[in-house]
């Protein structure tokens, strides 16, 4: 997969979208950019429109700009609705998106940390993962494994599953020396994770980690951005 598709979602009317710094570390991605707008209950989609239209399309293409100046093609889309979950669920399966990107602060793209709760799929995400960032501005890309404090096999078991995944990744075309590996036991994944995003450019998830306290898409990743500031993919 040459040219992944990577959903950016953004909230209007206060939308937050990559830094320049942050563009500047991506490979080869295609960008759907998507701007929502979430209606009042009383608040009809033509008023919205009428209001608000104009000035968030504007800047939309604004953003589209900034991704087409780096190399990155990017399509955008104004949605009105009530279920921001349910809008980014809907587009990411009809338009078989690979990857979402919820945007933080980061300036830099250099320390990853990824998130491992199992392997399946897992070389067909490596590879999407490293045609969206530029491997070769990887500083460093740490793995983590949240295992249940209840399950006795729970922290052998995630010692092996990261081993996998470093497999993977070297095979990927990551030096063994710039990644790193940690297994913690806890109850609270999303707690978990939110505490160890601390000082990383992004966090990556896969869809099941994402999943962790809500459906499709739920919390965890908007959880770790509203924190700590941390952009978050979550890879499909």
């Amino acid at each position: 997969m040459e040219h992944p598709t990577v959903l950016v979602f953004g909230e209007f009317p206060d939308p937050e979208f990559p830094t320049a710094g942050f563009l500047d570390h991506l490979a080869y991605p295609d960008v759907e950019l998507v701007g929502f707008y979430h209606l009042g209950d009383n608040e009809s989609v033509e008023e919205a429109q009428a209001e608000h239209e104009e000035e968030f399309t504007t800047e939309l293409r604004k953003q589209a700009e900034r991704f087409e100046q780096r190399g990155v093609r990017a399509d955008y889309d104004l949605i009105f609705n009530h279920d921001r979950i349910e809008v980014r669920q809907r587009i990411a399966e009809n338009d078989e998106i690979d990857a979402i990107l919820t945007p933080g602060g980061a300036n830099t793209l250099g320390k990853v940390l990824i998130a491992c709760r199992h392997t399946r799929n897992a070389e067909e995400k490596a590879a999407k993962l490293l045609n969206i960032l530029d491997r070769d501005d990887l500083i460093s890309v740490d793995l983590i494994h949240i295992a249940d404090p209840d399950d006795p096999e729970g922290e052998v078991e995630g010692e092996r599953l990261l081993t996998e995944v470093t497999s993977i990744l070297t095979d990927e075309g990551i030096p063994p020396l710039q990644i790193n590996r940690e297994v913690r036991t806890g109850e609270d994944v999303a707690l978990e994770l939110n505490q160890a995003a601390r000082n990383y450019d992004l966090v990556v998830l896969g869809k099941t980690e994402q999943d962790v306290g809500d459906k499709v898409f739920g919390p965890v990743g908007d959880y770790i951005v509203d924190e700590r500031g941390v952009p978050v993919l979550t890879i499909r």
